[in-house]
């Protein structure tokens, strides 16, 4: 195969060798067809210019028959040149026809030699594959008769080559023997594949299985605590939540009523038979509008309804101490004075500190006020004033903005 396959790749390179010739020599005919048009071309240009001056002269001499044998002899020479050039141009039209047609017969015999070659290729890459598997086989053999080879070697605790050595020679009928070896032969092929390490194999899955057995059993028993565990942390969590929002909910209420002079107001669970994965929703309706969602408020009403709401979260578990930033900032006058006097009241219990820019908050509620000051350029100073009683201090600090604290 191999032979024939290097015989099969030797005939395609001279294929494309002859083709390439072929290719050649129909490029060279081509330019010499190409060549002749051309000069048939010129020399009809001259055949009609000689014709052209043939006329002139003809008219010009008129009687001279001596000139016009001349041209007509010319004429003639050049119509037998032009023939003859004719004839030339059919002749290498001819021989490019004939080379086409060799490019052709040679297409098709490369065609036929990539054919054989495709073959043989795969009848070398079947042999190869016999000759794998056959290997693979001699090893599976040779593996085979080494651990037959150990294994009694083990068990009888000799060489083989002793234990054959010392082994007398039995008078057995051969025909007998070779026939009980085929029946016990026939007998294993039956029996199909024997592992000889099954027991051991079965002792080591029998553990395992043990050993998976009691870890699925702590699983099982892990997970159960978990579940257990989990359910009484939702039942406790719900309950608490649910007394929670209790609370929160009717302190919103009150300090909704305080900070509006009345209106309605209410927090909903959006789900109740899931409290502790569902959306709480704030309904507010000030005094003279209807109960409407938070967010078609104005932004001073938004501001008053989330002071109710965190208000009443604080009421639900107070603090000795709370930090509000510019939450007074989008409340128009009326609603400051509503703030302030929220403020005043929580702050006989709770030390509020208050980061404002309104004035009311700070002169109303303030017991005392720190604010920055730039007298000079770059230095900032840290002015402190108490509103019943002497100035706090007075110190330098970096640039922050006005705090009361109440």
């Amino acid at each position: 195969a191999r032979a024939a396959l290097a015989e099969a790749e030797a005939e395609q390179e001279r294929a494309r060798e002859q083709r390439a010739a072929w290719q050649v020599e129909q490029a060279q005919v081509q330019a010499r067809v190409q060549v002749a048009a051309d000069r048939e071309h010129r020399l009809s240009e001259e055949l009609r210019a000689a014709s052209e001056r043939l006329e002139s002269l003809s008219a010009e001499l008129g009687g001279l028959s001596a000139g016009d044998a001349e041209l007509a002899e010319q004429t003639a020479a050049w119509r037998s040149d032009l023939d003859a050039r004719l004839a030339a141009l059919a002749d290498g039209e001819q021989r490019l026809a004939d080379a086409e047609r060799s490019v052709a017969t040679t297409d098709a015999a490369l065609t036929e030699a990539e054919h054989v070659l495709d073959r043989a290729r795969h009848e070398g890459t079947a042999m190869a594959d016999e000759l794998h598997h056959a290997e693979l086989r001699f090893t599976e053999l040779s593996g085979r008769r080494t651990a037959i080879r150990e294994r009694l070697e083990t068990e009888w605790r000799q060489p083989l080559d002793e234990m054959i050595a010392a082994t007398e020679p039995l008078e057995v009928d051969d025909d007998a023997l070779r026939a009980e070896t085929e029946e016990l032969r026939a007998q294993i092929e039956q029996l199909g594949a024997v592992n000889v390490l099954a027991i051991e194999e079965h002792d080591e899955t029998v553990k395992r299985l043990e050993f998976l057995t009691a870890q699925r059993d702590d699983l099982h028993a892990a997970k159960t605590a978990l579940t257990q565990a989990i359910r009484e942390i939702d039942a406790t969590a719900r309950d608490l939540f649910l007394q929670t929002f209790v609370q929160v909910r009717e302190h919103f209420r009150q300090i909704f009523m305080t900070l509006f002079g009345g209106g309605e107001c209410d927090l909903r669970l959006e789900n109740p038979e899931a409290p502790l994965d569902c959306d709480i929703e704030i309904h507010a309706s000030p005094r003279g509008k209807r109960t409407q969602r938070i967010h078609l408020l104005s932004s001073g009403e938004r501001a008053l309804v989330a002071l109710s709401l965190l208000f009443g979260i604080f009421l639900t578990k107070p603090s000795p101490f709370c930090l509000l930033d510019e939450v007074d900032a989008p409340l128009d006058d009326a609603n400051i004075g509503r703030f302030v006097q929220m403020l005043t009241e929580f702050k006989k219990k709770t030390q509020f500190i208050v980061i404002t820019h309104n004035p009311r908050t700070t002169t109303e509620a303030a017991d005392a006020v720190y604010g920055v000051t730039m007298q000079e350029p770059g230095v900032s100073s840290l002015v402190s004033v108490r509103m019943k009683g002497a100035p706090v201090d007075d110190t330098v600090a970096e640039p922050a903005e006005t705090a009361a604290t109440a």
